[in-house]
This record gives structure tokens, sequence and C-alpha cells, in this order.
């Protein structure tokens, strides 16, 4: 009778049962998709000069240096996008025939404004990529940004679906090495002397993107994450939460269907 409440799956996960099975569902989908020695091999870039060297100074210059850096990483050509800035104070909607309308807001108002926006080829051939300006200071999250709005390539520019999922988006950056990045823009803490607050960038849960990357260090075999140094507190908790249930469950991790929506 009390077994019914002690089952380790449920205990000792981090997400529930029906977000894991999706995602470890996804995950094959994407290795599938993108090629499964890939992923396994592919070096995941660090939020070190090394990586990036890049002197970010808001400019427009670091915004497409850090841009090809990326696209390399995620086989993009990067002949192939235009990338360009958007001010914080428009809004962008899409009409009924498709045309793209852009409104003033307010602008003390951050709800239903975008970091980044995607949007097909366009007369020229190219993807069109506008990042919201004020992202420019702030590398981790612009990288964060490029690449989730580059994943919107990799599945709907290269036709791998045919319909957006902004959570599936959010994991293609993981299997292309740039999950620290997005993990620790997910949940971002900003204190001062008398001051404290959080602002996030994605879609996946704090928690999500903790198994997400546990999921990536275990498809890889990984003995020893050396990269984990470069997670936010929050994040690496979740990993090693995430990390604790796999070890203890390998018999499930990537078996069982997803039967959900």
């Amino acid at each position: 009778m009390f077994g019914l409440f002690s089952n380790k799956e449920n205990k000792d996960c981090p997400i529930d049962k029906e977000t894991r099975l999706w995602m470890e569902n996804a995950f094959l989908w994407l290795a599938g998709q993108f090629g499964q020695k890939n992923i396994a091999t592919k070096a995941m870039l660090y939020p070190t000069p090394e990586h990036f060297p890049i002197r970010y100074d808001g400019s427009k210059d670091s915004l497409l240096e850090t841009a090809k850096i990326i696209a390399d990483q995620m086989e993009i050509n990067f002949h192939e996008v235009n990338i360009d800035v958007y001010e914080q104070n428009i809004q962008e909607f899409t009409g009924d025939f498709g045309y793209r309308i852009w409104t003033q807001v307010e602008k003390d108002i951050d709800n239903g404004l975008s970091s980044g926006l995607y949007f097909e080829k366009n007369e020229n051939g190219q993807y069109e990529i506008l990042i919201e300006k004020k992202n420019l200071s702030d590398p981790e999250k612009l990288v964060a940004i490029i690449a989730h709005e580059f994943s919107h390539i990799k599945i709907l520019g290269e036709k791998r679906l045919d319909f957006n999922d902004e959570s599936l988006t959010d994991l293609t950056t993981v299997i292309f090495g740039l999950g620290i990045f997005n993990a620790n823009s997910a949940f971002k803490e900003h204190r001062s002397f008398d001051s404290y607050g959080h602002s996030s960038t994605g879609y996946l849960k704090q928690r999500e993107w903790g198994y997400a990357l546990a999921l990536y260090a275990f498809y890889r075999n990984e003995e020893k994450s050396n990269w984990l140094k470069f997670l936010t507190p929050n994040i690496k908790s979740d990993f090693k939460k995430g990390m604790d249930f796999i070890n203890a469950n390998k018999d499930l991790i990537f078996q069982e269907k997803y039967k959900g929506g």
C-alpha cells in the first residue's frame, strides 16, 4: 500500500513524468534529425573569451560576430541569414494575410515583448532574424536568444516540421552544444545592496533545463561534465537531480513512449 507513495521515479525526477517522456522522445527525434554521432561528439560552446573572442560593447558588430560563431556551431550558412536589431518599444504582429504590422507600445511595459523574432526566407533568400537591442549588452543572454532563433531555422526553415513548437526549439539549442547559455538565461537573478529581481528567457522552465542538460550528458556518455562550472547554482542543482534520477533509472531513460498530444 505505502509503495504507491514511494515510487522512486516520482520522488527523484525533478520534472513530472509526462514532461520527462515528452523531453526524452523529443531528444530522440532531434537526434534522428541531426545525427546521433554529431550530437555525441560536437564540442560545446562555453561562455569564455576562447569561444567568444568578442568585445561586447553593445554594437551591431558584436551581434554579427556572435551570430557567425553560433551559425557555424549549428551548421547554418550565415550568408542565408539577415540579422538586425529592433527597439523594445516596437511590437510586431502578423496580419491575416501574412503582413508584418509594427506598432508602438509603452516603453515601460515588457509583457508580451519578444527578445528575438524569426521570419522565413525573404525575397533575397535570407532568413530574417531580429534581436531586441537591449540584449546586445548581455553576452550570455544574447547567445541564448540567437541560438533559439537559429533553432527556428533548423526546425522550421529546414522544413523538419511545419508547425512551431517553442519548447522543442529550446531543446534544439541543447543538442547543438549551446545549452549552457539558454539554461542559464531561463532564470537570472539581479541583486544589489538595496534590491533584488530576476528575469527569464525561453520557454522551458528552470527544472526542465536541468533535466535536458542531464539527458544531454547521459546521451554523450560523459563520465564527468566539466562544463558544470559554467551553470548557475539553480540550474546546476536541477542538473544534478536529473542525473541522480537518470543513474537510478537507466532502464527507463529513452525507452518509454510519450503518449501525450
